[in-house]
């Protein structure tokens, strides 16, 4: 009889601890979702309205970069490094920059990840182009130190024949 007490005594603490955690699990769901003003984010009319305002921002932040990059497409194309202007290329980098940084204000969104790779594009394009002056820059100096050792070689040759002539 004992041993019927016992089992009598754990089905009704099992119960009594199950109801427990049922009321107590119903209570904070309550005071979570239903008390909650973020929960009502969740029904589907103000979702839909909620997403497209988000449409709705990103195309207007894209609209109005729209104008800066395409400012900063002439500055790059018409950016010559031969020309000692450090103005230009600060505003080069600082437009490049603010492109970066809209990215950044809203890198949770992964639409604007956008405005981040058109900035790396215009800023690599823009050390290329640098680079590449450089670089055409140095074969120029080069081809001229050529010519200039090629005339050098024909006059010391000229002047070595000249000299075993007589």
């Amino acid at each position: 009889m004992n041993d019927a007490m016992n089992r009598k005594e754990k089905v009704m603490g099992f119960i009594y601890v199950f109801l427990l955690f049922a009321s107590v699990t119903a209570t904070c769901c309550l005071l979570l979702f239903y008390y909650n003003s973020d929960y009502k984010v969740f029904s589907r009319k103000d979702f839909a309205i909620y997403k497209m305002d988000r449409i709705r921002e990103y195309q207007d932040a894209q609209s109005e970069v729209s104008v800066m990059v395409d400012s900063l497409y002439d500055k790059i194309d018409h950016y010559n490094p031969g020309v000692q202007a450090v103005y230009e290329e600060n505003d080069i980098k600082f437009m490049v920059n603010t492109l970066k940084n809209i990215y950044e204000e809203r890198a949770w969104d992964v639409r604007y990840k956008s405005f981040y790779h058109v900035s790396e594009f215009y800023y690599m394009w823009f050390i290329d182009k640098k680079d590449l002056w450089g670089k055409q820059e140095n074969i120029r100096k080069f081809r001229k130190n050529l010519e200039e050792c090629e005339v050098g070689l024909l006059k010391n040759k000229n002047d070595l024949n000249t000299s075993l002539n007589r």
